[in-house]
């Protein structure tokens, strides 16, 4: 072995590795526990992030402005039937049952609204750091394109998110691409 370079040092070299020790120390890698990588590997981008958090929170907020917006609906709609709401004046209105409650959702909806709108100026467009952010990136997408307005595009984003989601879920990415000569 002598195509070693000799350590400055004064000529010291690290020990030989014999046949077993490399044998041993292959065998030990390949059953240790899978740690993350270095930065920027495909192991970093599947570690949780807590960029989530504000793709999360924008979810949320929007989950609950569909949920009032449903009872708004119900809730309008059994006025209508039963109390003939629509032909009521505003001064008659405020003396039906449930309209106070249509005031309440009136009043969050507003706040909601608000709130949501702030935290969509807010949420970064680019810099994932990993495949959780991208998803919740695109969930946020798939809730801002209509489905009936943009069909394809809708369904593309919705599909895309479900792929990283059921890779994500594996821990497997996909094989890159093999590149052939032409």
């Amino acid at each position: 072995m002598g195509s070693r370079q000799q350590t400055r040092g004064g000529g010291s070299r690290p020990p030989a590795l014999s046949r077993r020790a490399v044998l041993v120390g292959t065998s030990a890698a390949a059953t240790a526990p899978t740690l993350p990588y270095a930065a920027g590997s495909p192991a970093e981008a599947l570690t949780p992030d807590s960029g989530v958090k504000p793709y999360e929170r924008y979810l949320q907020i929007d989950a609950r402005i569909s949920r009032l917006q449903r009872r708004w609906g119900r809730l309008e709609s059994y006025l209508a039937d039963q109390h003939d709401w629509l032909r009521l004046s505003e001064a008659e209105r405020g003396a039906v049952p449930g309209a106070q409650e249509l005031r309440d959702i009136d009043g969050m909806l507003d706040l909601l609204f608000e709130q949501r709108e702030k935290l969509l100026a807010e949420l970064p467009v680019r810099g994932a750091t990993s495949l959780e952010v991208v998803i919740a990136r695109l969930a946020v997408a798939e809730r801002l394109i209509w489905r009936d307005d943009f069909p394809e595009a809708h369904a593309m984003i919705a599909g895309a998110r479900e792929d990283l989601s059921a890779m994500l879920d594996t821990r497997a990415l996909p094989p890159a691409p093999r590149h052939t000569r032409g």
